[in-house]
């Protein structure tokens, strides 16, 4: 089958905000960034006036969400969007029900364990915590971007691999299907063989799919919400650099990925359940 057109995605829902949108493109901005940005930079990356974008950051300032070097003249983000976060995570109960599993796995493998959480609604997958293994003196950088692959990451291979294929197909074309690296799969018929497979063993691999150098296995976590039957509501992962584990080495932890997540399974916290319903809940 022919490859779909990286960044195919569906046209934008007409009730947004657009000052809103800009000013979360902004803190996405910064959470990226170590050193922060003038107003100029800020203003040149999204492509808009410095008038517009000044008050967009004197609105984020005010309430506490950047501040302003004075003396530099650069914004950067503070830890109050972090707070807000582990608050929500919090009152959930993941972090304290999770971590003692995770930081096992971290450590009787020696390698980065990463959780990540799908979304109320089922459209999205982010990343919450990670555990790295005290043994190594080489390890990876657990950074939480935003977007995690759906196509790349055997993180968002083992969540697709849990949907109705037309489903995952809908997230897949809203997020794109263009290559990382010269190892991504970008074939619609490739993704569908793979996930299929996925879905039969019970774990995902990606091998420098999404970034050269770094090989991971993830498992879905399967859990039953309150809808009855059991969801994906979450994935553990386990990456590793290449020079250290092959191909073959990460597909042996699979099984150790998946007890994993059996027991964060069982023990899965209600309230995350109650609020999030059955997944994946999909929106037109």
């Amino acid at each position: 089958m022919a490859k779909v057109a990286a960044g195919a995605r569906p046209e934008k829902i007409d009730e947004t905000i657009v000052s809103v949108e800009r000013a979360f493109d902004i803190i996405g901005m910064l959470a990226d960034s170590v050193d922060g940005f003038p107003l100029a930079e800020i203003a040149r990356r999204l492509d808009l006036n410095k008038a517009i974008v000044s008050k967009l950051l004197n609105t984020l300032e005010s309430q506490m969400l950047v501040w302003r070097d004075e003396r530099a003249q650069r914004y950067y983000l503070t830890y109050r969007i972090s707070n807000l976060g582990l608050r929500h995570l919090q009152t959930s109960r993941l972090l304290d029900q999770c971590s003692a599993a995770l930081r096992q796995l971290a450590e009787e493998t020696g390698e980065l364990v990463r959780l990540a959480i799908v979304e109320p609604g089922g459209q999205r997958i982010v990343w919450v915590q990670s555990f790295a293994g005290s043994k190594r003196s080489l390890r990876i950088d657990p950074n939480y971007t935003l977007e995690i692959g759906l196509h790349t990451h055997a993180t968002g291979k083992a969540w697709l691999s849990t949907l109705p294929f037309a489903d995952a197909l809908k997230l897949l074309m809203h997020q794109g299907i263009e290559a990382s690296t010269a190892y991504s799969k970008t074939s619609i018929s490739d993704i569908r063989e793979e996930l299929e497979e996925v879905a039969r063993r019970g774990f995902a691999l990606s091998y420098e799919e999404n970034e050269l150098g770094v090989g991971a296995v993830a498992a879905p976590i399967l859990a039953s919400t309150l809808g009855g039957a059991p969801e994906c509501v979450g994935v553990v992962s386990l990456a590793a650099p290449t020079n250290r584990m092959s191909r073959a080495d990460l597909e042996s932890c699979g099984s150790f990925v998946m007890a994993t997540t059996r027991r964060l399974g069982e023990t899965w916290p209600l309230e995350a359940r109650a609020r999030s319903g059955a997944f994946p809940r999909m929106v037109e």
